[in-house]
């Protein structure tokens, strides 16, 4: 009997046996052009379907976290203006991260799993001069997913660099980078995809390259500098230095290389469109289920994601010990609130192969049972029956 448990928090997801299976394979060298060429960079080229986009993608040792890093590091020199639209932990961790470049920040501040107010963005923006605007798409803080395609126009009339984090988003979530004028799509497969943790991913537009290439000073990190991977690693013919042999600024983990390739090849067979159907019934269910069971999500009903599920509970009943029941008697992972959430919140992920009804429903029989037992009064098996009826909808 398999006794891990089942991931259902708000990343990473659960790994498909089949991306497991892919990173089963010899050690062999990062410089080899069967790799490199052939594997790699065919894998990256592949992904652009997924971002919307005819930009270049590359991959970066590390979580999510470092695809915001080498993206902040390489365009924000000390003393430039930076606009961070702020609506949860991640937002202000991008507004850290451009700090301690020496950005001169100003935070929009969103109230947590509050709508972003784009009339007060908008006149931010106009009297202002900022050079770089960042911010979340999904928040994975609070379960709320924001309009990146309104806040990308206002950023393209301002002539601002638009970075946006779509770590929890990408691939469950429709992101169109080149439609909504994102220069720099900064993520990792670890969430919606489905792959291990390891690979950050970032797709890089023509405009955020001329900011690179116009620095008064090189970026702070030889690794993390995206200019110095473009030198390396991209080909004279697509715009790079790389002349001969390839290389990256840091060996890549090649297993996991091959775990991204899997999980390409998967969303290509399940079709994208499909996929992102797919999560968001599985995240209407979810919401039914908590909706029958009387608890909310944080953000209202137009903000909620389709990947991660915030949930309000009821005073007295902490989030740790609901977590720690649904951990104990289900074996399942579920998360807790962060920053001022804490132990107010529980948040749910339904990404990647759990955004079904396989391990929707058990996840809702395992909540109902821990709500129980921690005192919450309501019908048990009400939110099993509305996250059914939304699956059976087939819609």
């Amino acid at each position: 009997m398999d006794e891990r448990p089942i991931l259902m928090g708000p990343g990473p997801a659960q790994l498909p046996w089949r991306v497991v299976r892919a990173m089963m394979q010899p050690g062999e060298s990062h410089l080899d052009p069967a790799f490199n060429e052939g594997v790699l960079d065919r894998t990256l080229l592949r992904l652009r379907e997924i971002f919307r986009t005819r930009n270049e993608i590359f991959t970066v040792p590390g979580s999510g976290r470092v695809a915001l890093e080498a993206s902040v590091t390489s365009v924000v020199e000390p003393g430039d203006p930076v606009l961070c639209v702020v609506a949860g932990v991640f937002g202000g961790w991008i507004r850290e991260m451009a700090e301690r470049v020496g950005g001169a920040v100003t935070p929009f501040e969103v109230g947590l799993g509050q709508p972003l107010d784009l009339e007060r963005l908008e006149k931010t923006v106009r009297e202002r001069r900022f050079k770089v605007l960042t911010m979340v798409h999904n928040e994975t803080s609070t379960g709320a997913t924001y309009p990146v395609e309104a806040v990308g126009r206002i950023a393209r009339d301002h002539n601002l660099l638009f970075l946006v984090d779509t770590v929890s988003s990408i691939s469950g979530i429709d992101v169109q980078s080149d439609a909504w004028g994102i220069d720099m799509n900064m993520t990792a497969p670890e969430k919606a995809f489905g792959a291990p943790i390891g690979l950050a991913l970032v797709s890089v537009s023509p405009r955020a390259w001329e900011a690179m290439e116009a620095r008064k000073r090189p970026a702070t990190s030889f690794s993390y500098d995206l200019l110095r991977w473009k030198q390396m690693w991209l080909p004279k013919e697509r715009g790079g230095g790389a002349d001969g042999g390839r290389r990256t600024p840091i060996v890549v983990p090649i297993h996991l290389v091959y775990a991204l390739r899997e999980t390409v090849d998967m969303v290509e067979e399940e079709g994208l469109e499909r996929r992102l159907t797919r999560h968001r019934r599985a995240g209407r269910a979810f919401r039914a289920a908590i909706k029958a069971i009387g608890l909310s999500t944080l953000p209202p009903e137009d903000l909620a994601s389709d990947t991660v599920s915030c949930l309000r509970l009821p005073e007295g009943i902490s989030a740790k010990a609901v977590a720690a029941h649904v951990r104990a008697h289900h074996n399942i992972v579920i998360g807790t609130g962060m920053g001022p959430l804490v132990d107010r919140t529980l948040r749910v992920g339904h990404m990647g192969i759990t955004a079904s009804a396989q391990y929707v429903l058990p996840t809702v029989i395992a909540l109902e049972s821990a709500l129980a037992a921690n005192g919450h009064r309501f019908t048990r098996g009400e939110g099993l029956r509305a996250a059914q009826e939304v699956f059976e909808e087939g819609k």
